[in-house]
């Protein structure tokens, strides 16, 4: 039912990883496909994700209330927890680059990188924190029942720099290209399975809206980042600005 979603986003990682030696001669080229994946996110998260966690939510609280008799009380109290669900999945980013060293933003942190770079522990590390941060996003590509491709898109064009990382710190722990491209497999079919099994637990259906709100907080942290850290001094010029307002404008044009 899902099989074209899933095929596109782990033979789209798969392609980002194999155009690595392009790219590779052409950073200011990746670093605007990673401005407009950052920005592309970030309007996904607020014009799509967060009304329909919130919508969700409010369909729970309503169900609930037929069960009880304090709804009103129930379904103003339950407004603080979602936010705090967005509060929590930042905070978790923020630990997990700790392994990743920054990959998710389509680079590694230059410090850690130089004393790094050709560890092979390091490269795991890296691929160990991406890969839990694209199971976690799994969970909010299919919503209801139907695979949301403004998030799946924003994803796609997310995880193009990052692939691209992840088999360069294999590459430069002196791993082979196939098997480079191997563990970079790993970190592809994870965004899969953290869909598949929100699908199939009940759990995640139940509780449709906090899972939606914690992976908003991944992407809000990892999306803003990515947007000021793909700059040098953090300084944005026309055509960066440009990039932006485009990925703005396409996120807010596509169907809900």
């Amino acid at each position: 039912m899902y099989f074209v979603g899933y095929a596109i986003l782990f033979v789209a990682c798969m392609i980002s990883g194999f155009c690595l030696f392009f790219f590779e001669k052409k950073p200011k080229v990746l670093k605007y496909i990673s401005v407009f994946g950052g920005a592309f996110l970030l309007a996904v998260c607020f014009v799509h994700l967060l009304p329909e966690a919130f919508s969700g939510a409010g369909h729970e609280v309503c169900s609930h209330s037929h069960l009880h008799s304090h709804s009103d009380h129930e379904g103003h109290s339950s407004l603080l927890p979602m936010g705090a669900f967005v509060l929590l999945g930042f905070v978790l980013q923020l630990l997990l680059e700790l392994l990743s060293k920054g990959a998710e933003h389509g680079h590694l942190h230059s410090e850690e990188h130089s004393e790094h770079k050709s560890g092979f522990v390091s490269a795991l590390m890296v691929l160990v924190g991406v890969s839990i941060h694209a199971f976690l996003e799994g969970f909010a590509l299919v919503i209801d029942g139907k695979m949301n491709y403004s998030l799946l898109l924003g994803v796609v064009l997310h995880n193009i720099p990052i692939a691209m990382v992840v088999a360069g710190s294999f590459l430069a722990a002196g791993c082979s290209k196939l098997a480079s491209m191997c563990y970079l497999a790993v970190f592809a079919i994870m965004g899969v399975l953290g869909s598949l099994l929100g699908v199939h637990l009940d759990f995640v259906a139940e509780h449709t809206g906090q899972i939606m709100c914690f992976v908003v907080g991944i992407l809000l942290h990892v999306s803003v980042s990515t947007l000021f850290d793909s700059s040098e001094s953090h300084k944005y010029n026309f055509a960066r600005f440009v990039t932006v307002v485009a990925a703005f404008v396409l996120a807010c044009l596509l169907p809900h």
